[in-house]
């Protein structure tokens, strides 16, 4: 086995929804020369440490031509569909719209994934709720929003549990309840990858977060 194991984080970019267009909108002011990101997950590769091919293992899955079926499995806290709270989901059944998504990969020591995965799979089956009131993080500082009656680190959001993982993996060296925009850059700082869009791998921004100009 390797001593280490590749790992993605996926950034959400389409901001259809109202709560993705409050998130992002939200978090803009405070966080210039930042990507469009309104929610993030950490997506873990199958077993042999594929994220995605053509090689489809469940042939009653409707395929659209021509995206890949992805592997594995994404980690977040979410209120898409029936989900309330801190999931993990099958990597298929996230990334029905390829084309909606940026994703940066790096590699991590296999322990530190192990303890990371296993802190994730407790908050999941101890999952009290989607953190609503963690959005009032954005338009206060952290210190000020730990102390009022809404802080409640039994619930999550999406981009606090993606961080927990970066500081459990060692990607990050502490815990701000940073915006999904902000924790966007700090983790292709962190980790010098490039940001790249998943529906053709074109790098957006490269691992020093300067803007790539298109062709």
């Amino acid at each position: 086995m390797s001593d280490t194991v590749p790992v993605r984080e996926l950034w959400y970019v389409n901001n259809k929804k109202l709560l993705n267009r409050a998130i992002s909108f939200m978090t803009w002011l405070p966080n210039l020369n930042t990507e469009k990101v309104s929610h993030c997950e950490v997506w873990e590769p199958n077993s042999k440490g594929i994220f995605s091919d053509y090689n489809n293992p469940n042939p009653n899955l409707l395929q659209v031509v021509p995206f890949p079926y992805h592997h594995g499995q994404c980690w977040t806290s979410t209120t898409r569909g029936k989900a309330n709270g801190t999931v993990v989901r099958p990597a298929y059944q996230v990334l029905t719209h390829p084309e909606r998504w940026y994703y940066t990969e790096h590699e991590v020591k296999w322990k530190d994934f192990s303890w990371a995965q296993a802190g994730a799979q407790m908050r999941v089956d101890n999952n009290k709720g989607y953190a609503w009131s963690e959005l009032l993080r954005y338009v206060m500082p952290f210190w000020l929003f730990k102390r009022t009656l809404f802080y409640d680190p039994s619930r999550e959001k999406c981009s606090p549990h993606v961080e927990q993982w970066q500081f459990d993996m060692g990607v990050l060296p502490d815990i701000r309840l940073r915006s999904p925009r902000r924790l966007c850059k700090h983790v292709v700082l962190a980790t010098k990858s490039p940001l790249r869009r998943l529906v053709d791998d074109v790098i957006v921004r490269d691992g020093k977060w300067k803007k790539v100009k298109k062709l």
